[in-house]
């Protein structure tokens, strides 16, 4: 009852925060020219966009692939693909920000008959997603910093801190995650018995991971891939709106988005997102109806890909619901 209340809460703080963010938004921007700017998008670069965005989680479920088979897990891409769909769509529609990476673990231990191994390839997963996103950013910051350029903003000292200690966070976590197999050993005899063969699991998942250095290369690539296409995305979208905004800025703007939306007070970034895009693009003369207008379209395009989740959930006979647990249910996948 406790934990649910816990649950309750915090989507009650995010809708509180993405909502205030939202109407503060709107108190300054006419809905009328958000949707003028709409009305004159050029529709054959949103479908452009939309095929990128199909791109980037293509590319993230070869990612996990390359993941998985460095556990000795050799797993059908197109299964992974479609579990990562149906992921988006749990992100996107079910009230829980971890909701995917919930999917991906159970459909994935009831797969191979194994939670703990599950639930390292996808911390590993989003490891090396974030480890790519801090790396863009990172880079987009001393990039806007050497190039000084009439459209590219200078970004806050706040953001900057925000950005360089999200680098510095996954690092650690990388660093503490491969060091795990030596780590985990010397705590294991301290720790209940019931907990121990998990993590015995988690152990040899790791050090399996590890010692595949051509896999754990490939899977850093396809996460710098992933992120570039992600910040690819939005570009599209940009010129889509006739925006010509500089790639720098982009690559600045989306990432340093993402790394604020971390926080677990919004509700799929929203809020965060308007008012961040706003703040940078009116640095470059950028109309606060038609930075709005960008961060919606984005937002539409992941949520349109998302909906493919959904039709891939209804072809498998899955059954997405968020038990007290947390978990959701569904039916077993044929091995």
């Amino acid at each position: 009852m406790q934990r649910r209340r816990g649950r309750w809460s915090g989507l009650i703080l995010r809708v509180l925060v993405s909502g205030g963010l939202l109407l503060a938004i709107f108190s300054i921007v006419d809905v009328r020219a958000i949707w003028a700017v709409w009305r004159e998008a050029d529709l054959r670069l949103v479908d452009l966009a939309v095929l990128v965005q199909v791109g980037a989680l293509a590319l993230s479920s070869w990612r996990w692939q390359m993941l998985l088979q460095a556990q000795g897990q050799h797993q059908p891409y197109p299964w992974l693909l479609g579990t990562t769909l149906v992921g988006q769509f749990a992100n996107n529609f079910l009230p829980t920000m971890v909701g995917g990476d919930t999917v991906r673990i159970v459909q994935l231990g009831r797969r191979i008959d194994g939670y703990s191994r599950a639930t390292t390839s996808v911390f590993l997963d989003r490891l090396f997603g974030f480890l790519a996103l801090s790396l863009i950013a990172t880079l987009a910051l001393l990039g806007a910093a050497l190039i000084p350029a009439a459209d590219t903003p200078q970004t806050s000292p706040v953001l900057q801190a925000l950005t360089l200690g999200f680098a510095l966070a996954a690092l650690t976590v990388a660093g503490g995650a491969l060091s795990a197999p030596w780590l985990l050993p010397r705590l294991t005899h301290r720790l209940p018995a019931r907990v121990q063969r998990p993590l015995q699991q988690v152990v040899a998942a790791l050090e399996a991971t590890r010692a595949d250095r051509r896999g754990v290369l490939l899977a850093l690539v396809l996460g710098l891939a992933f992120q570039l296409t992600w910040v690819l995305m939005h570009l599209v979208c940009a010129w889509a709106l006739g925006l010509a905004v500089s790639p720098l800025l982009v690559a600045l703007m989306v990432p340093i988005t993402d790394i604020v939306g971390l926080a677990p007070i919004f509700i799929n970034n929203l809020g965060a997102r308007e008012v961040i895009f706003t703040l940078y693009l009116s640095q470059v003369g950028v109309p606060p109806a038609t930075a709005v207008a960008l961060a919606f379209l984005a937002f539409t395009v992941r949520l349109a890909v998302s909906l493919l989740g959904g039709l891939v959930a209804l072809a498998r006979g899955w059954r997405l619901s968020t038990d007290p647990a947390g978990e959701p249910a569904g039916s077993e996948e044929h091995r």
